[in-house]
């Protein structure tokens, strides 16, 4: 998940938007398929035939790299955001599941199932009324500013947290699927392959599941936001 911009607005109070950089994107989205996928890849057609067949140790090494972007990635903003957490997750989850497995075919598809729980973090969180996009939308647009923060949980409330939820339902979905296409990647392709062309095939629907959020949230919250500027000022 990328930068979700969502407007917010109280009694007239108009948001602070940050601009979208389309070759920032751009660079940020390269620069991830190079570090996640790239060299992993690299690393483990240069590392397998040093190893026996099936070996595991391959794999661990070739995760060193995606360890190393997230730590960079927390040095350079200092902070952990909800998008850090998955990561992190996601990561301990794989490294765990590798050593666990002691095999690189059956690592490679008990990593691929960290998909279902995050799918299901989205799930229980939209049917508990606490979406995770609303946490996320409000990182971004926010970030620690008290009153950012106060303005996107009024526009939210107004909107009956609808869309958020809405929208968390859909990751869920596209999450899920996401996992069940990268256990036939697993399954069908060479570990090496697997590495490089499953971190394309995720890259790909989140940036769409990123696309479409934005499309979805931004309108619906602003009409929201509108909505309670003007119940606000017909109050005064």
């Amino acid at each position: 998940m990328s930068e979700t911009l969502i407007p917010a607005a109280e009694a007239g109070v108009e948001p602070q938007m940050r601009a979208f950089d389309p070759k920032a994107a751009l660079g940020s989205v390269a620069l991830s398929l190079f570090v996640n996928g790239v060299l992993p890849f690299a690393v483990y057609r240069l590392l397998v035939s040093h190893f026996p067949s099936g070996s595991i140790m391959p794999l661990l090494y070739a995760s060193a790299f995606p360890v190393l972007g997230l730590i960079v990635g927390f040095i350079r903003t200092r902070s952990i955001d909800a998008i850090a957490i998955f990561a992190l997750f996601g990561i301990t989850y794989s490294i765990a599941t590798t050593i666990l497995a002691g095999e690189v075919r059956l690592a490679l598809i008990l990593g691929a199932t960290q998909a279902f729980l995050i799918s299901g973090a989205f799930l229980a969180s939209a049917l508990i009324r606490r979406p995770i996009i609303y946490f996320i939308v409000r990182q971004f647009s926010a970030g620690n500013d008290p009153a950012m923060r106060a303005q996107i949980a009024a526009v939210n409330e107004a909107d009956g947290m609808r869309t958020c939820t809405i929208a968390s339902l859909v990751w869920a979905v596209g999450i899920a699927l996401l996992g069940a296409l990268s256990i036939v990647l697993a399954v069908t392709l060479e570990p090496a392959t697997y590495l490089l062309v499953n971190n394309i095939v995720n890259t790909a629907i989140n940036i769409l599941l990123v696309v479409w959020t934005i499309r979805f949230v931004r309108p619906r919250l602003t009409r929201a936001g509108e909505r309670l500027a003007a119940a606000a000022a017909s109050a005064n």
